[in-house]
Formats: C-alpha cells, sequence, structure tokens
C-alpha cells in the first residue's frame, strides 16, 4: 500500500487502506463460511451423520487465528509507541511483516501438492474465486460508503 500512497499521495493511501483493512477483516468470515460449507454440503454423504463442532475445528484452518492474534498485536504495538519513536517502530513491524511472509509462503509451498489440486477438481477454484469477487465487491461498496463524499 505505500506504493499507491507513493504514486497517488496520501488521500490515496487512505483509501486504500480502508480497502484492504476490509478484506482482512472478512477472511475470518469466509474461512469460517468455508470451512462449514465444505463440512456439510460438498463433503457430506447422504447416510453420514452431521459434522459436530470437533469437526468444524479440525477442518478450520487455524491460520485465521494467528492472522487475528497479529493483528491485534500489531495494532497494540502501534499504539503503544510514541510519536518520537514511531519511525523505528515501524522498521521493526516492517522487518517482522517480511519475515513472516516469508515463513507463510515457505510453509504454503511445502503444503502444495499438485495431485491433490488435481484429485480436488475445479470447484475449490471456483470457490475461491467467488470467495474473491465478493470480498473485493464489499471492500468497494465500503471504501465508496465511507469516502462518497471525497474529491481530489
Amino acid at each position: 500500500m505505500s506504493a499507491t500512497g507513493t504514486l497517488a499521495g496520501e488521500d490515496a493511501l487512505k483509501i486504500a487502506t480502508i480497502v484492504k483493512v476490509t478484506q482482512n477483516a472478512l477472511i475470518g468470515i469466509v474461512a469460517v463460511a468455508l470451512t462449514a460449507w465444505f463440512a456439510f454440503k460438498v463433503e457430506r454423504t447422504a447416510d453420514s451423520a452431521r459434522p459436530g463442532a470437533g469437526e468444524l475445528w479440525r477442518r478450520f484452518p487455524k491460520f485465521v487465528l494467528g492472522f487475528v492474534a497479529a493483528s491485534v498485536l500489531g495494532t497494540w504495538f502501534a499504539n503503544s509507541v510514541s510519536a518520537a519513536d514511531n519511525s523505528a517502530a515501524q522498521a521493526v513491524a516492517t522487518n517482522f511483516r517480511t519475515w513472516f511472509l516469508i515463513l507463510a509462503f515457505v510453509s504454503i509451498g511445502l503444503e502444495f501438492r499438485l495431485t491433490a489440486l488435481r484429485e480436488a477438481g475445479w470447484r475449490p477454484i471456483a470457490v475461491f474465486a467467488s470467495a474473491t469477487v465478493v470480498n473485493i465487491g464489499l471492500a468497494l461498496a465500503l471504501a465508496a460508503l465511507l469516502f462518497a463524499d471525497f474529491t481530489v
């Protein structure tokens, strides 16, 4: 988002921040909805028992909890530093973000199996694409609502 601010100015950075925060807030809702959808509709057979809370917990992507914890910790950290220490705090936060993103993508890469993707077929891709479109649409609608009176 810093590129947006650099290229288009501070106002564009504020709008981009609202859109990104909205998308981040929706990740938990989307994760729960997709977990429930696959547990109750996609992978459940007619003769199988209704999945319980334990099964939903087993299927739930635990990274969402880490994401929420990191957001809470980052917000607390940003609010606890004084204005004089702000640039040093931003440098520390940027370094942590970079390393955690690297670790996250390495972890995703270690778990990826092309054969599993082939076996799953096109449905998971369609669900992900649909969730992404809904996420972007909601974020855009919220930004339009919040910045309806905004002029450049």
